[in-house]
C-alpha cells in the first residue's frame, strides 16, 4: 500500500490550498513577535498506528530557530503470505522517535520574518519499532499446529535536508508543510523466532515477512535485496530517504 505517496499528496493539496485561502491574513499588520511553538503531527497518523508526535519550535535569531520532535507510534500490523502460517490478532507493539532541525527563513523571499514562510533545514531523526506476535504453523502432513513468537525490531537513522512552509494564522495558529526532506537513511531491521517449528522453512517466512513490510513502506524496498535473509533476520542498509510532514499548533 502506497501510504508514503498517499500522505505526500494530501500534504501537497493541504499546503497548496491553506497558502491561498490565507492570503488575506498575511495582508494584516504585523503581528506579535512570540518566539514559542508547539505543534502535533497530524500527517504522521496516516502513517503509523496510534501515534503522537509533538514538536516545539523556539525562535533563537532573526529567521533562524530550532525545532524538536519527540513522540510515541507503532508499526502497522502485517499480513503474511505464506501457506499454512497465519499471526494471532492479539500483538504487543510499541515504537518511538525523537529528532530535530535547524531552521533558515528565508528572508529575502518571505514578505515577513519568521517564524512564518518558506524555510530551509538540516535535520535528524531516529525512528524505533518494535512488534511481538504470535506465529502458527499447521503441519500439512500429520495437522498437527505449532506456535512461536515473532520479534522484529525496525531501527531507521535519517540525515538530511528539508524545504517547508509554515503558515500563522490570526497570530496564534501555525501550520507547519514540511515540503520535500531528503534524507540519507540507515535502516536496520532484525527479525527472530523463539523457536524452531518442524516442517516450517524458517528463512523463506522471515523474506515473506520483510516483502510485506515493503508493501506497507515502499521505501523499504531494497531492505532485502534479493538475497536470503541472514540468520535471525538481521538486515542492514544505507539508502536514500525522504521526510514530509504537517503539523498544526499554537505560538505563545
Amino acid at each position: 500500500m502506497k501510504i508514503l505517496s498517499t500522505s505526500f499528496r494530501i500534504v501537497f493539496i493541504f499546503g497548496f490550498a491553506l497558502f491561498m485561502s490565507s492570503t488575506k491574513v498575511f495582508s494584516q499588520a504585523t503581528p506579535k513577535d512570540f518566539k514559542n511553538s508547539i505543534k502535533f503531527n497530524v500527517s504522521n497518523t496516516l502513517l503509523y498506528d496510534n501515534s503522537l508526535q509533538f514538536s516545539y519550535e523556539r525562535m533563537i535569531k532573526e529567521n533562524q530557530s530550532i525545532n524538536v520532535f519527540a513522540g510515541y507510534q507503532e508499526f502497522p500490523l502485517i499480513k503474511l503470505d505464506v501457506k499454512n502460517v497465519d499471526f494471532d490478532q492479539s500483538s504487543g507493539r510499541k515504537g518511538y522517535s525523537f529528532g530535530v532541525d535547524y531552521r533558515f527563513y528565508l528572508g529575502s523571499v518571505n514578505k515577513y520574518k519568521g517564524p512564518r514562510g518558506v524555510y530551509l533545514a538540516p535535520f535528524t531523526s531516529f525512528f524505533q519499532f518494535e512488534t511481538d506476535r504470535n506465529l502458527n504453523y499447521t503441519n500439512p502432513d500429520t495437522q498437527v499446529r505449532s506456535s512461536t513468537n515473532l520479534n522484529a525490531k525496525l531501527n531507521l537513522m535519517n540525515v538530511g535536508g528539508e524545504l517547508g512552509y509554515q503558515f500563522v494564522l490570526w497570530n496564534r495558529v501555525v501550520i507547519d508543510c514540511v515540503l520535500f526532506g531528503p534524507s540519507l537513511t540507515h535502516y536496520k531491521y532484525n527479525l527472530k523466532l523463539d523457536g524452531k517449528i518442524d516442517g516450517l522453512d524458517e528463512n523463506e517466512t522471515l523474506q515473506k515477512i520483510i516483502e510485506a513490510m515493503k508493501d506497507k513502506f515502499p521505501q523499504l524496498g531494497d531492505l532485502s535485496h534479493d538475497n536470503d535473509v541472514e540468520k535471525k533476520g538481521v538486515q542492514s542498509i544505507t539508502a536514500i530517504g525522504f521526510r514530509y510532514n504537517v503539523s498544526i499548533g499554537y505560538r505563545f
